[in-house]
């Protein structure tokens, strides 16, 4: 296997060291900066680098498990992951994968047309210990019929990206970036909590965008991004059983910080850990049961164990499915699913009527 890096940044390293747990694996990059490729050479000197992804995917034939990464701002998704299709590689992207549903259904149809997989960057915090035991909780019946799911994670006056990459002001540009914390940081949400419940179809009937004023926003780049955003939507599980989902996802809020994930149902309620610093690598899940009357917490610790570093999952789990073996990487079904999710709630926020998702194939 090749793991073929298109863009040699700070993403790209992490992808780079997933590799190298890649028995055998061959790493190749190409960026057209020349600091990006001595700083990546400095610290994967066994790789091979190229000054553009075109010399990159001609250099050899596409072998049967070669993977071409784009780790490249989502602007330039599209044309890198359909020129690598057209190279016959595979095709992990980093999220947002699109900008917007037409956008990710081109590059669909290049991976369809070239027998391809594409992969999905926004499994990150996927699979892990906690969430596999808070599915099968759920899927179980401990809880009995549930009455609502609640996921709200808000953070403070800050805005997508920027705080962290402080140079890349790409990030609070609409057309570049394809929206804000929505596209920055709710993959993220969506993907995790849907592989825990598994919904195969998806009805949004109310949302919100906004911001905020009085940052240090810099005057030659405006903030045309929402770092706030709120929906309502019920998710249709795999028994039929429809459950209503509060989502609230911010990095930009006149208001407090508050961070709260849990299934409520009928016999009791859960909530688990799903983003890191775990203490003592370990992820805490919670039970909320009756207790004479009362209710009580009941805090489990769940070890991470083997599970792969956040980082590493994308590239990992990817490859087990490139070769065939079970994978928590999700299908071109799931992927479009979950991205259809994020685009609606833009779409109600904007003032369209309720919107309905179906998973093509839940499967």
């Amino acid at each position: 296997m090749r793991v073929l890096l298109i863009g040699a940044g700070a993403i790209a390293h992490h992808h780079a060291a997933a590799a190298r747990l890649l028995p055998g694996a061959a790493i190749l990059a190409a960026d057209p900066s020349p600091e990006a490729r001595a700083k990546f050479a400095e610290a994967f000197p066994e790789a091979t680098l190229y000054d553009t992804p075109e010399a990159m995917l001609a250099a050899a034939p596409a072998g049967p498990e070669d993977i071409a990464l784009v780790a490249v701002p989502p602007w330039l998704h599209e044309p890198m992951a359909v020129m690598a299709f057209a190279a016959g590689f595979h095709v992990l992207c980093e999220k947002p994968l699109a900008r917007d549903l037409p956008e990710l259904d081109r590059i669909l149809a290049a991976g369809a047309a070239a027998g391809k997989l594409l992969g999905d960057c926004c499994i990150r915090f996927n699979a892990q210990p906690a969430m596999a035991a808070a599915r099968d909780i759920v899927e179980g019946g401990e809880l009995g019929p549930l009455n609502l799911v609640r996921m709200i994670n808000r953070i403070p006056r800050m805005r997508p990206g920027v705080e962290y990459q402080p140079a890349s002001r790409w990030f609070i540009n609409r057309e570049k970036a394809g929206g804000g914390v929505l596209m920055d940081w709710a993959v993220y949400d969506i993907a995790m909590l849907f592989d825990v419940l598994r919904p195969t179809a998806v009805t949004l009937r109310a949302a919100m965008t906004g911001g905020v004023e009085g940052r240090d926003d810099p005057p030659d780049h405006p903030v045309e991004v929402e770092s706030h955003a709120a929906a309502f939507m019920e998710l249709t599980l795999p028994g039929g059983q429809t459950v209503p989902l509060l989502y609230e996802r911010a990095n930009g809020v006149n208001g407090p910080q508050l961070h709260e994930l849990s299934v409520e149902g009928r016999n009791g309620g859960l909530s688990w850990q799903w983003l890191p610093p775990y203490e003592d690598d370990t992820a805490t899940l919670t039970r909320h049961v009756d207790a004479g009357g009362k209710v009580e917490q009941v805090v489990e610790r769940i070890p991470m164990g083997d599970h792969p570093h956040f980082h590493h999952q994308p590239l990992l789990a990817f490859a087990d499915r490139v070769r065939g073996l079970p994978s928590s990487a999700l299908t071109e079904a799931e992927i479009r699913f979950r991205l259809g999710v994020i685009r609606a709630i833009y779409e109600v926020a904007d003032g369209e009527a309720a919107v309905t998702l179906t998973l093509a194939d839940p499967s």
